[in-house]
């Protein structure tokens, strides 16, 4: 399996081939496509692989940055193009929780700008909050113990605890695209989860 995410922070790509894991990072999640596909391409060139040795495919589909999300998406549709393989769907926020070790609940959030923030909120390990676009006041007013973010929050947080990001975006998506099942819903492409209107959307109403 080959897995890439961009929505967030770094970009991130691995492949998971006969139980080892081999990763590689941008310290941007704005690369463009012809940043990408070298680094993926090198990332098999140093495992020795082809890209028909590819089975399958993993994206991390946001919310999080739209040209970053776009591009990730777009560029494993194109190497799929010819290849057919299943593409599976991963969820940003749920890499980013998988950042922290701890079995409370506590809140991922990323600042959406123009006054929002996407928000997910994860206990042992599971998502028991479907990621959402809110105005900031409307998460406070959730009143958040905890929360985990890779950015800096433009709010005031009322007290809730800020948790360490203890592991790299690399060991986070690999521990995310492990638990893939083959039985898991997958495509021959996907698109992006946006879940509020891009800017020129909002320039447009």
């Amino acid at each position: 399996m080959l897995a890439l995410d961009t929505g967030v922070g770094v970009s991130a790509c691995l492949l998971l081939a006969n139980g080892a894991v081999a990763s590689v990072s941008l310290a941007t999640s704005r690369a463009h496509s012809k940043v990408l596909l070298p680094m993926l391409q090198g990332l098999l060139d140093k495992q020795g692989l082809a890209w028909q040795d590819i089975q399958s495919f993993a994206v991390g589909v946001g919310p999080g940055s739209f040209t970053a999300l776009r591009v990730a998406c777009a560029t494993i549709a194109g190497i799929n193009a010819s290849l057919q393989k299943p593409v599976f769907r991963l969820a940003s926020l749920e890499i980013t929780a998988n950042q922290t070790d701890t079995e409370e609940a506590f809140w991922v959030i990323e600042d959406a700008r123009s006054g929002l923030v996407y928000v997910a909120e994860f206990a042992a390990g599971q998502c028991i909050t479907e990621a959402q676009c809110l105005p900031w006041q409307d998460f406070l007013n959730l009143k958040p113990a905890a929360y985990l973010t890779l950015s800096d929050a433009p709010v005031d947080m009322q007290g809730a605890f800020a948790l360490p990001v203890q592991y790299s975006r690399e060991q986070a998506l690999a521990k995310v695209a492990q638990a893939i099942s083959i039985s898991d819903p997958s495509a021959l492409w996907v698109e992006p989860l946006y879940l509020q209107a891009s800017q020129a959307e909002k320039n447009l109403a």
